[in-house]
Formats: C-alpha cells, sequence, structure tokens
C-alpha cells in the first residue's frame, strides 16, 4: 500500500495550490505588475491622465507604507547600497530649483524624479524573494510581447510606417522590444533545454521572436547599439569569446539581408534633412555645460535653447530647429543639473553595478542566473540608448529600468539580521499622523495641478477651434486659474484676448493681452516667443488711435519687448522686423535697414525683410539694390515651390512681389 504521504496530487488539491499561491503574492508585487501592465498602455505613459495615475498609486504606497512603519514604532529598512545614492541624487535635484528660472516645470520634474526614487524603494523593499522577482519580470515580458504584437499589426495591416505600439516614439517602442527580448534571451541560454518546460520554452522563444520582430519593424537607429550591446553582454556570459563572432555575424545578417531597419538606415538623410543634427545638438549641450557647470536648472533644457539654435541651410527656415532634448539624457543631466548631478548619477550606475557583479558571481540556480543575466542586458540597453536619445523622458521606460534593476538585486543574499537593516525609532503621533496626512494631500494636489489644468485647457482649445470664443474663454481662463505658473495657459488667454478684441474692436482685450503675456514672460523668461507677441500687441495698440503721447508710450513698450526677445532668442527674424517697422513708422530709415539686415543674414529665405529692403532701396533710387533683393525673393521661391510646408515657413515664402516688379519697371523705363 502506498503511504499517504506519498500520494498524488489531486486536481482539486493543485487548484486549491494555485488559488493560495495567487493570493499569497505580496501587495508589493500586485502594485509593480500593475504598473507594469499599465506603464505604456496610454501614449507609452507621457500623457497627463496615466502619468497622474502612477504618481498618485506610489505617493498612496509610500503613504500606507509609513502609517504602517509608524504603528509598528519603528522604520525598518533593509540594507541597499544604491538607495542612499538615490537620495543625494533627489537632494541635489531638490537644491537646482534654486537656480531654476521656470519654476513651474522644476517642480513637475522634481516630482517626477521622486517618483523613480520612491518606485525604487518600492522595489529594493518590498520584492523580497527570488519568486516574487520572477514574478514582476515575467509580466514584464508579457506586457513588451503585447505590445510587440500591437506593433507588427500596426506595420503589417495598419499602414503604419515604423511600429511603434501605443508609444508616440518608435524609438521608445524600440527600446522596449530590446529589454523583453534581453530578458527573453537570458532566460533561454541560461537554463538547459532539456531541464525547462515546454510551455516555458514556448513562451520565451514566442517573446523573443516577437520582441525581435517588433525592434526591426520599429526602425530605430539608436535601439539597434543598445540590442547589440545587450546581445554582447547575454552571449558574453554563456559562450565568452564566442559571443563577438556570434554578435558580428548578427550585424552583417542585418546588413545585408533586405529589412525595413537596413533600409531605414541607408535613406534617413533623404527623408529627414535633421537625421544627423544630433552631433550638433550634443555640441551645443557640450558648450551649456561648459558655460554653466553647476547646471541651467532642473527641465530647463527646451527653455533655454532658444540661444542655442543650430543652422541648417537645406532648410527654409535656417534656424528654425530648437532642441528641446540634448538626446542623450547624460549629457540632459550635466546640461540641468551641471557636472555634479551627473557625476552623483554615474556613481549611482557603478554602486548597482558593484550590486550586480556580486549576484551574478553567486551560485545561482539556472532559471535565476538567466532572470538576472536578461535583467542586466535590459537595463544596459535602456541606459545604453539613453547616451544617444531622450530615453529618461520616457516614463515607461524609466519605470521599467528601476523595477527591473532593483527586483534582480532581490537574487543577492540578505542578511536578515540587525546589520542588514536600517532601523530608525518612528513611533505614533498624532502630530506625526497629521503630518503625513498634510504632505500626502499636498502632492496629490501638486500631482493632479497638471492634469486638471491641461483638461480645462484642451476644452477651450477646441471650443476656439469650434468658434465657440466666450467657451474657450471660460475654458482657458480656469486652467489658468487652476495652473496659474504655466506659461502656455496664459499665452493662450493673451491669444483669445486678441480674437475677441479683433471681433469687438473694445480696447480693454488688449489690455487684458498685455497682463496675459507679461505674466507669462515673468514666469519663464528664458522663453524669446512672450516677448515678441508682447511686443506685437503693443505694435497694434499703438495703432489704435491713441494720442501722440500714449502711442509714443505704446512704441517704446513695443521695442523694448522685442530687444528683449532678441537677447533671449537673437536668431529669430521677427523680432528684427517689429523693429524696422518701429523705426521706419518715426521715420529712421537707415536704423530700419539695419535691423532688416541682420534679419537676412540670419535668416536669408525671410522674404518679408528682403521685400522691404527692396522697397527701401527703390524709394532711395537705388535701382541696382532693388532688383537684387527681387531676384532673391524670386530665386527663394521658385526654389521651394514644390513641397508641403508648415505655418512658419509660410510666413517666411508668401509674399507677393509684384507691385514691387511693377515700380522697378517703371523706374526703368524713367
Amino acid at each position: 500500500m502506498i503511504a499517504c504521504s506519498n500520494r498524488d496530487t489531486s486536481p482539486y488539491e493543485a487548484t486549491s495550490m494555485r488559488f493560495q499561491l495567487f493570493w499569497s503574492i505580496p501587495p508589493t508585487v500586485v502594485l509593480l505588475g500593475s504598473l507594469i501592465i499599465y506603464l505604456p498602455l496610454i501614449d507609452g505613459g507621457t500623457t497627463y491622465f496615466p502619468v497622474m495615475t502612477m504618481r498618485l498609486a506610489i505617493l498612496g504606497v509610500v503613504c500606507s507604507w509609513l502609517i504602517q512603519q509608524m504603528r509598528q514604532g519603528c522604520v525598518v529598512l533593509n540594507r541597499c547600497r544604491v538607495l542612499p545614492v538615490v537620495g543625494i541624487f533627489l537632494a541635489w535635484a531638490t537644491l537646482s530649483m534654486a537656480i531654476t528660472p521656470y519654476k513651474n516645470a522644476g517642480v513637475q520634474w522634481l516630482i517626477s524624479l521622486f517618483c523613480y526614487g520612491a518606485l525604487y524603494a518600492i522595489v529594493s523593499q518590498g520584492v523580497k524573494t527570488s519568486e516574487h522577482a520572477r514574478q514582476v519580470m515575467m509580466v514584464f515580458v508579457g506586457m513588451g510581447m503585447f505590445e510587440g504584437l500591437l506593433g507588427i499589426a500596426q506595420y503589417a495591416w495598419l499602414g503604419e510606417l515604423r511600429a511603434r505600439g501605443t508609444f508616440f516614439n518608435p524609438n521608445f517602442f524600440a527600446t522596449l522590444q530590446v529589454a523583453t527580448f534581453s530578458v527573453a534571451l537570458g532566460m533561454l541560454t541560461s537554463v538547459p533545454w532539456r531541464e525547462s518546460h515546454g510551455w516555458k520554452r514556448v513562451v520565451l522563444c514566442g517573446a523573443a521572436g516577437v520582441s525581435f520582430s517588433a525592434f526591426i519593424l520599429a526602425q530605430s537607429r539608436g535601439a539597434l547599439g543598445a540590442l547589440a550591446i545587450a546581445a554582447l553582454y547575454i552571449t558574453w556570459s554563456r559562450f565568452e569569446k564566442k559571443a563577438v563572432v556570434a554578435l558580428a555575424l548578427i550585424i552583417v545578417a542585418l546588413a545585408l539581408m533586405p529589412n525595413p531597419l537596413s533600409r531605414r538606415l541607408s535613406e534617413v538623410s533623404k527623408q529627414d534633412p535633421y537625421a544627423y543634427s544630433r552631433v550638433d545638438i550634443w555640441k551645443s549641450s557640450l558648450e551649456r555645460i561648459t558655460e554653466h557647470p553647476w547646471g541651467t536648472g532642473l527641465g530647463m533644457f527646451k527653455y533655454a535653447s532658444f540661444q542655442y539654435r543650430f543652422p541648417n541651410d537645406q532648410s527654409i527656415v535656417r534656424y528654425g530647429k530648437r532642441a528641446e532634448s540634448a538626446h542623450s539624457g547624460f549629457l540632459q543631466i550635466a546640461v540641468e543639473l551641471g557636472i555634479a548631478g551627473l557625476g552623483i548619477f554615474l556613481f549611482g550606475i557603478w554602486v548597482w553595478i558593484c550590486e550586480v557583479k556580486t549576484v551574478v558571481k553567486n551560485q545561482l540556480p539556472d532559471w535565476e542566473h538567466g532572470l538576472v543575466v536578461g535583467g542586466v542586458a535590459a537595463v544596459l540597453a535602456i541606459l545604453s540608448h539613453a547616451a544617444v536619445d531622450s530615453v529618461f523622458h520616457e516614463p515607461a521606460l524609466v519605470m521599467s529600468m528601476i523595477v527591473i534593476g532593483g527586483a534582480i538585486l532581490t537574487f543577492k543574499p540578505i542578511d536578515a539580521s540587525a546589520m542588514g537593516q536600517w532601523r530608525m525609532p518612528f513611533s505614533f503621533r498624532p502630530a506625526r499622523f497629521a503630518l503625513i496626512l498634510f504632505f500626502g494631500l499636498l502632492l496629490s494636489a501638486l500631482i493632479i495641478q497638471p492634469a486638471a489644468a491641461w483638461y480645462s485647457f484642451s476644452h477651450g482649445q477646441a471650443h476656439a477651434k469650434a468658434g465657440r470664443q466666450d467657451l474657450a474663454w471660460y475654458w482657458l481662463e480656469w486652467a489658468s486659474w487652476i495652473d496659474p505658473g504655466t506659461t502656455g495657459y496664459h499665452d493662450a488667454l493673451a491669444r483669445a484676448s486678441l480674437h475677441r478684441f479683433e471681433q469687438s474692436r473694445e480696447p480693454q482685450w488688449l489690455v487684458k493681452a498685455v497682463e496675459e503675456e507679461r505674466l507669462a514672460t515673468e514666469l519663464n523668461p528664458l522663453d524669446g516667443r512672450f516677448p515678441y507677441r508682447l511686443g506685437t500687441i503693443f505694435d497694434s495698440m499703438a495703432r489704435q488711435g491713441l494720442s501722440l503721447d500714449q502711442q509714443g508710450s505704446a512704441l517704446k513698450e513695443a521695442t523694448d519687448a522685442y530687444h528683449q526677445a532678441i537677447r533671449i532668442d537673437p536668431y529669430s527674424p521677427l523680432n528684427y522686423m517689429g523693429l524696422a517697422n518701429i523705426a521706419l513708422s518715426q521715420g529712421r530709415r537707415n536704423e530700419a535697414r539695419s535691423w532688416l539686415q541682420q534679419a537676412v543674414a540670419y535668416e536669408p529665405n525671410y522674404l518679408p525683410a528682403h521685400l522691404r529692403l527692396a522697397e527701401l532701396s527703390l524709394s532711395d533710387g537705388n535701382v541696382t539694390d532693388a532688383r537684387s533683393e527681387l531676384e532673391t525673393i524670386v530665386a527663394v521661391q521658385k526654389r521651394y515651390q514644390r513641397g508641403a510646408m508648415n505655418d512658419l515657413e509660410h510666413q517666411f515664402l508668401d509674399v507677393n512681389p509684384g507691385a514691387l516688379q511693377n515700380s522697378l519697371s517703371l523706374k526703368l523705363e524713367q
């Protein structure tokens, strides 16, 4: 008779055990798994609502954990060498707010950084066993596989030129696929084929095949380097020196075999005139670091870019490109947080690598070793792509990197004794409880604020496009009231005020436009667009039948605003054109000619300035210069007469030289 203890498990008991295992999953793993699934579902996690939801979820977990620790009378943390470095980096980012000109944008970036730091703390303290780490990483593989299938469907059946999944940027989608491929490949190369279950092999092979195919269809140049680094690390861990040969064969195959990625690599320069402008952006970033070694302020890269434009002679607007990011996460950190900020960040990566080395050297089971190798490769892929692209701007990728990077450290042996923990007395006090609630509510308000304001702003924009100006004004005013620190809402109110003035001709709307544009200029002194628009409003005000004194005062305000705009953005011809028009209205023809010449010196294709120079030359009797300007206008319009143009390019080219041609013909006949 077979002993009872050795009998086979019945189907009922097996099902019961599975349910018990499911319900034994800790809340931290459920939270992390939910975040991983949710991260890329709406525009890659970059829109207001998903960002708000993720931030609130992390804040809720932190507040709940603090209250729980307070009830136990002591805060207990597992020792983690990376966590103190994260704290130092966050402290430095907080200090940078002192030099951040546009506080509102800096505060939102600071909240993002604190959420990332809190997420790493949740992972390092909440994922306590290797089984929990495996569960989290398998959720990541499943999510990446779903994204990959969606991207393949987009390219194959939905007419997308590049697969992108739910991401707005195919490059970020490609990086996620490389990370997914890395985890799956790490498992496949580490676990012996005979020791792995059939369904696991099918899932891992499927995930690797789908993610690699989706990566190819995303056609990302930057992610190709990330794939090479991840594949090299995985194959080196398994095959050592043979890995170099295998990787070389893969690269040669990708280069020789016809595929969407190889075609884009060969044709990208023809499709995009800015395809190789990243080198210029990196040079500009290094120049900024040299000029501001302590940083320009958190989140200020794109706003400080007005003075660091770079020319593109193939484009209609020569200085039209204004880099909104450094296209390198590391350079952007150095620009905004200074050399010290980048140093702290790199030191954190070095500490993490030292911890990873300890994990890899341990005698781990094959499947654990495969998860660690694949996880390290995924983190290295994201970091390496961040060196040549704005990967750190994508919350889905940053949070995935944090979760994976923290989870694999779980495989390191943890000393459960008091020496392996940090303990800090934290007994229950009503005042402490009240402070936790107060700061929780305060941070919740700061998190909800931008999403609520954007909701109102988008409603206002929709009503404005539909011609419902009263409703547009109502929603835009609500947006500026909810989030008074955001310049875009005040600028939108100024534009709406100008529209109302054009309809009613009531001067109070011009005054309102001035107030809103001035407020936008004060809130963000780095944005050259606001003082330019302020100058145009004062210029318009001066033409409203004012007294001579009032007209002179308005023109002086306009002149000051244009000069301020030039100091911020010296490359825009619109500011020089505005000053030239004021000088002409006051009879200062030589000064006007000087401003116009500066405009065309920066932007040779800005035809309104050429037309005005031709008119000035013709009125002075200088037929040769007038004819030269006319020939320039005709040649530029002929060169760019074909092809789609945006509004700014139309503003550069849409002039009618017919009247000038007639006047010049009459002058020649005389």
